[in-house]
């Protein structure tokens, strides 16, 4: 008898199981969606390899991929001396903030368009000014967690 409970009981689980590794659809956002991109993907994908902004040789001392970017970023002004006054981001100002005006490739920047051989298509640019916009929203966002709120 205790068997055949126990059998009854390990059928059970698995059908009840919501899914699998078989689709996983049922984890992201239902039938073929996918996770919303983050900033760190963003940033990993269009700005993170080894001739611009990776962890190993960062182009103009700009490290995009490893953790805790905000305390690379927010407050923080360029390092190119052409434009050392322009401040990387300025948290909850994306209009103001000097990464922005690089990724829109507005009139005056210093340099050329970033990312370097391409432009950042609408949702990843928004991905980036959203969390501009949020960082506004957080105080000490530098010091806050492991990944600076990033």
């Amino acid at each position: 008898m205790r068997r055949l409970a126990l059998s009854i009981l390990s059928s059970l689980l698995l059908v009840g199981c919501p899914g699998g590794l078989n689709n996983p659809e049922d984890f992201i956002g239902g039938a073929g969606g996918s996770p919303s991109p983050t900033v760190e993907l963003v940033f990993q994908a269009s700005c993170g390899n080894a001739v611009c902004h990776d962890a190993d040789q960062p182009a103009a001392d700009l490290d995009l991929v490893s953790p805790n970017v905000a305390s690379r970023t927010v407050d923080v002004n360029s390092t190119d001396p052409n434009c050392a006054s322009d401040t990387i981001v300025i948290s909850g100002d994306p209009d103001e903030s000097y990464m922005m005006k690089k990724i829109l490739n507005e009139p005056g920047i210093c340099g050329g368009q970033m990312p370097i051989g391409t432009i950042l298509d609408a949702e990843d640019t928004d991905v980036i000014r959203q969390w501009i916009i949020d960082l506004g929203g957080v105080p000490g966002i530098i010091n806050e967690g492991p990944d600076g709120g990033v």
